[in-house]
């Protein structure tokens, strides 16, 4: 779908991504080339995207990336620069962290809170990160044959518990709690019969802004909201207003890992890659190498 004349990514093309999904794929290639992110291999993945996207000369830029990457450009500490980060810019990106982690949610929870201190290092952006890597940790292994409509209720459980966990890392933040809204968006979810009401009262009573206390939730509310299903709820997302396209990747990620690449419609992957000039799925087939490399070491 093409974006609308008034919003902030009007003038791309169909097909072609924003922030949320070039930072996603750094960190990818962070981690299949140096092994895991830290503060150090993070902070490498993000100000190389800023070079390599002009990001500074971009209206796409968020406010806690910016006065991030100014101080990491001046040589700051990677484990400090973030420490006034508070918006979702961490939680867009870290999908690769729940997939290199896959069946370990704890494990991706650690890595994705050292993933986030170069630019949020904010409590309640650490806890959104959190809850969108454990969430991804477990989908990714989730056999949906099996465990039907229970599994993606491990998948929620995961992502209130990732959460709770990063809401106690970094600097402590005032406002309200990501995994108390969580449980706002999914009451919403379950509550609101028709998905046309419930995404109305997703964008008018959690939120669809910048912060991770409302796009979170209501990325966990779409999720639960159609069952996770890949199509329904990224368009529903992509649809909805304010932060879409961050929103949309989010329960992209979610979901994906959930059903599998099959779920999406092959035309949108197809259109992706050759717009973007992306290899998605080969970049897929390195991080299961990468997790693969990870099992073998934890056996030894």
């Amino acid at each position: 779908m093409a974006p609308a004349a008034d919003h902030i990514h009007s003038k791309l093309r169909p097909g072609q991504v924003t922030d949320d999904t070039e930072q996603t794929v750094e960190f990818a290639k962070a981690i299949i080339e140096h092994g895991e992110l830290t503060p150090a291999t993070a902070a490498y993945a993000v100000v190389k995207w800023a070079r390599e996207h002009d990001a500074f000369n971009s209206s796409v830029l968020g406010p806690s990336s910016r006065r991030a990457l100014e101080r990491l450009m001046a040589g700051e500490d990677p484990s400090v620069t973030g420490s006034r980060g508070d918006t979702v810019g961490a939680a867009m990106r870290v999908a690769p962290v729940g997939l290199v982690n896959a069946g370990v949610p704890d494990r991706a929870a650690r890595e994705c809170y050292l993933s986030c201190l170069p630019t949020h290092g904010a409590s309640i952006a650490i806890g959104g990160a959190c809850a969108v890597a454990c969430a991804v940790a477990v989908a990714a292994v989730i056999d949906v044959g099996d465990h039907g409509s229970s599994g993606l209720d491990q998948v929620i459980e995961a992502a209130l518990w990732g959460a709770a966990y990063g809401e106690e890392q970094g600097i402590k933040w005032a406002g309200p709690s990501v995994a108390a809204r969580i449980r706002l968006a999914l009451r919403i979810a379950a509550e609101v019969p028709e998905p046309s009401a419930a995404e109305d009262e997703l964008y008018s009573v959690v939120g669809v802004g910048m912060a991770p206390t409302e796009l979170v939730p209501t990325a966990l509310g779409i999720v639960k909201l159609y069952q996770g299903d890949c199509r329904l709820a990224v368009e529903a997302a992509a649809s909805m207003g304010g932060d879409s396209d961050t929103l949309a990747s989010m329960v992209g990620a979610i979901t994906g890992a959930y059903r599998g690449i099959d779920a999406f419609p092959r035309e949108w992957v197809d259109t992706v890659e050759q717009v973007n000039g992306l290899d998605l799925r080969g970049l897929a087939g390195q991080l299961v190498r990468a997790r693969e490399g990870r099992t073998a070491y934890d056996r030894d």
